[in-house]
């Protein structure tokens, strides 16, 4: 008997929960089958494929969805991010302006907005123009003010951030949201005490709020309360035992307290391997296949600055590369499939947030790829939904006598702040063509680098656990 497409939908909205793109896509894609005039399914189809990376797809989707009537906002702000892409960025651009005409005042549209213009032109200023007069128009839209800071934050200026947010908080009566907001733009800002008021005040007001309460945890670090920190990391352990943030706030907790359960989960040797991709069918050599990647990479590469709310800073991003339509890219799951399971396989058995999960396979949850020209690097940082991670370098920084590291994969310093401040336990230097794999509960980071020449270019990927194929 088939299925309802009330039942299609749970199913594909499960699938898509759990990181299943590809099984998604089949069920939405029956759907579209047995309703192809259905604006809804279409909707779905399309955004399922914006995030598989299969953007022209999803472009031609959407298209024909507003040929026969779809005009939803939440659609606009699909076909607009789908669009950016294709590549298609002064149509992306069109199409999330005409979103912020049909509802003025929604700060995802105008954040969306901020962000396109942000990434093309690297001009806070420029990304500013459309949020700034929709504000003036609407004054007491709190959401603006608060989208408006985001801005200023992704951008660099955490404390005009900080400042914005404050004063919405102050006009909010007590807002437990609006003062979690406080408390990570407190952090952002390096204003440890008052992050730490903010963050104490939205915790106890929202309990429940894991978000609010990890802030919370930031803020403890921040001020150099290990102890503390330490039990309200293992609170949110208990709620969700493997998001890796958490597992990353209890384990820094645990480095300040000098508590030996910090180095069995920071083990550098047992956990972090490193191997070279395999040469996918249809390449001779694995150097034929990286120059025809690194060559489709630059050509997807369309950015001139980095996304919000990502670690990259000052270099570009892309997305699900695998689901592009240029070969080498679409090859890369078979690329990184061999070190991925000599990984596994080193992995073994064990009672460890990494070994635990091993039950002889993985899946690839998701690929992306990040361009750094001079001066960018990535802040230090964890995957949450992951299991394992990886960094796989594809064109290296030109080296600078000055800098040894310049460039290079660091691990172990924090991505938020503790006192007193923890380094670097590891550093790795980049081979062309050579995987870095590791838990995704470790801190990791780039060295920032000045060298000149072409960026350096990498091409990560989330890994979860799956049963062996």
């Amino acid at each position: 008997m088939s299925l309802s497409l009330n039942e299609l939908t749970d199913e594909a909205r499960a699938l898509k929960g759990q990181g299943r793109h590809v099984e998604a896509l089949e069920v939405l894609g029956a759907m579209v089958e047995q309703a192809p005039n259905n604006v809804a399914v279409l909707h779905n189809y399309a955004a399922v494929l914006g995030e598989a990376g299969r953007n022209k797809e999803a472009v031609e989707i959407m298209r024909k969805a507003f040929s026969i009537g779809l005009n939803a906002p939440e659609s606009w702000l699909v076909f607009g991010r789908v669009l950016a892409g294709n590549r298609d960025l002064e149509e992306a651009e069109a199409a999330l302006m005409h979103l912020v005409r049909m509802q003025p005042t929604d700060h995802e549209a105008h954040r969306e907005l901020a962000q396109l213009i942000w990434m093309k032109t690297g001009d806070r200023d420029k990304a500013l123009v459309v949020l700034n007069a929709a504000i003036e128009a609407n004054p007491g839209a709190s959401n603006l003010h608060i989208a408006r800071a985001q801005v200023y934050g992704q951008t660099g200026s955490h404390d005009t951030e900080y400042a914005i947010v404050k004063e919405a908080a102050r006009l909010s009566n007590g807002d437990p949201m609006m003062e979690w907001s406080v408390c990570s733009a407190a952090l952002a800002a390096k204003h440890y005490d008052a992050a730490l008021e903010y963050g104490r005040r939205a915790a106890t007001a929202a309990p429940n709020e894991n978000g609010v309460v990890s802030s919370y945890c930031m803020a403890l670090l921040g001020v150099g309360d290990a102890e503390g920190a330490a039990q309200v990391a293992e609170t949110l352990r208990q709620r969700v035992p493997l998001n890796q943030l958490f597992i990353a706030l209890q384990a820094t907790a645990w480095r300040l307290l000098k508590d030996e359960r910090y180095h069995q989960l920071f083990d550098y040797d047992a956990f972090v391997m490193r191997s070279e991709l395999t040469t996918p069918k249809g390449w001779k050599s694995l150097e034929k296949y990286l120059d025809d990647l690194i060559e489709g990479l630059d050509q997807a590469h369309s950015f001139k600055t980095h996304p919000f709310s990502q670690s990259v800073k000052h270099g570009s991003q892309i997305s699900s590369i695998n689901g592009s339509d240029i070969p080498a890219l679409r090859a890369y799951i078979e690329a990184v499939s061999g070190p991925v399971q000599r990984y596994v396989d080193k992995l073994g058995p064990g009672d460890d947030p990494v070994r635990s999960r091993n039950i002889g396979g993985f899946r690839i949850f998701s690929t992306w790829s990040i361009s750094l020209p001079p001066k960018g690097f990535h802040i230090n940082h964890v995957h949450p939904e992951g299991w394992i991670s990886s960094a796989c370098h594809l064109r290296l920084a030109k080296e600078d006598p000055g800098n040894e590291k310049g460039g290079w994969l660091k691990f172990g310093e924090p991505g938020v702040a503790t006192l007193p401040v923890l380094e670097p336990e590891m550093f790795v230097k980049p081979e062309a063509g050579v995987m870095a794999v590791f838990p995704s509960y470790m801190w990791h980071g780039t060295v920032s680098f000045e060298s000149t020449g072409a960026p350096r270019l990498t091409a990560p990927v989330d890994i979860v656990p799956a049963a062996p194929a």
